[in-house]
């Protein structure tokens, strides 16, 4: 699935979009997407826990990131100086991205206070409203259209990701919730749609890179990071300020880093609805890695939510591209890149077959008329010239 994508790009990553361009992209997006939770299993103790502190993982990930992103500009500064007027920004610039950035720390922050009021299967159910959520906000702030086949791909999503998480449950504790817990859960769940939105409304406007808008936002990241690892640090003092460290943390590090720099290309090229749709079809893969992984089974309920979201896929990027309100659908040709082609309805073949036909014997008319004029000329051409040497004899 995809949306809106403005049409001015530079730079290999803001580039001219191509089929197999953005198979690679959102492919990537949704194998790191699919891995998130696998890498964090892989550095959990033997007991379970982590034997580090987590909040270093997210600080030095954004680090790495703004890192990259800072040395691309540098780069691109020093070889191309045509795009040297590009990669300037504004202080308004600065502050708009500390928007995103604050939000999704508030998100991170708040979803450990809404667990003390909700078992944790009835937040991740009540999570997926975000799903329908950044629907919502792409109309109200974007000015995004979706048509009717759209809006129920976004409902079936919601509703396959809800199911998937309805299938762990066990009792009616795993559903237990305040009403404290259901204000905060309103809160994240605008916070995680609101962040995607504000993001991609930020990247794409203008013709700046992408790497450097996400150098301002990296920026942003790397603060509200610090100060969450300073105040984890003042909560429980006895890990230091990494905890044990090792490869896999540090892999994770990396790991993290390059997920996040994917997503960045995704809302930038695509928008928030694809990122949503990349993140709920993650769920599949994610089950599937576990499965030949660890071991962990797979219901037949978990098969139902899996077979809903892969139709709410399909009508999103398939079925709602030749959607139109008046029954007359439009679709492009084969291997013609989305431009030209129709597809009409069926009450409209006989009426356009007779249409062809009375053009085609009018052509044939005309053709023939234009025919006989000039065998008249010609004739007369003749016979004017028997006169003229009758004459010339005489």
């Amino acid at each position: 699935p995809t949306s809106h994508r403005p049409p001015d790009r530079s730079g290999s990553m803001d580039g001219p979009a191509s089929k197999a361009t953005d198979a690679a992209f959102i492919g990537a997006a949704l194998l790191f997407n699919s891995l998130t939770a696998p890498m964090v299993k892989a550095t959990q103790n033997s007991e379970g826990g982590y034997s580090y502190r987590k909040e270093c993982i997210y600080f030095f990930a954004e680090l790495l990131k703004l890192g990259v992103a800072v040395g691309w500009c540098v780069w691109k500064w020093q070889t191309e100086p045509s795009l040297r007027p590009k990669l300037r920004f504004s202080q308004r610039d600065f502050w708009q991205y500390s928007i995103p950035g604050f939000v999704f720390f508030a998100q991170n922050n708040l979803s450990f206070l809404a667990l003390q009021h909700m078992a944790p299967a009835a937040f991740q159910l009540l999570l997926n409203t975000r799903i329908i959520s950044v629907a919502i906000l792409a109309v109200m702030v974007l000015g995004k259209k979706l048509n009717t086949v759209e809006w129920m791909s976004m409902w079936l999503l919601t509703n396959g990701a809800a199911a998937y998480q309805l299938s762990d449950c066990s009792g009616d504790n795993d559903m237990k919730v305040s009403f404290e817990g259901l204000m905060i859960m309103f809160i994240i769940i605008m916070c995680a749609a609101g962040g995607n939105i504000a993001t991609q409304k930020l990247m794409q406007k203008g013709d700046q890179p992408l790497m450097l808008q996400n150098a301002i936002l990296y920026v942003w990241g790397v603060a509200f990071n610090l100060f969450n690892l300073v105040v984890s640090m003042r909560g429980n003092p006895d890990m230091g300020w990494v905890g044990q460290v090792e490869g896999i943390q540090v892999t994770s590090i990396v790991f993290n880093a390059v997920y996040g720099l994917s997503i960045s290309i995704i809302l930038k090229r695509f928008g928030a609805i694809t990122r949503t749709f990349i993140n709920t079809v993650a769920i599949i893969c994610t089950a599937l890695i576990d499965y030949s992984m660890w071991g962990d089974s797979i219901t037949y309920l978990q098969m139902t939510s899996f077979a809903t979201i892969f139709c709410a896929v399909f009508l999103n990027s398939i079925i709602a591209k030749d959607y139109k309100p008046d029954g007359v659908a439009v679709s492009s040709p084969v291997g013609g890149g989305g431009g030209g082609g129709e597809r009409r309805a069926p009450g409209n073949l006989s009426h356009e077959r007779i249409e062809s036909g009375m053009t085609l014997r009018s052509d044939s008319k005309k053709k023939q008329m234009a025919d006989a004029e000039a065998n008249q000329r010609s004739n007369d051409t003749d016979t004017l010239l028997e006169k003229a040497k009758k004459i010339l004899d005489e």
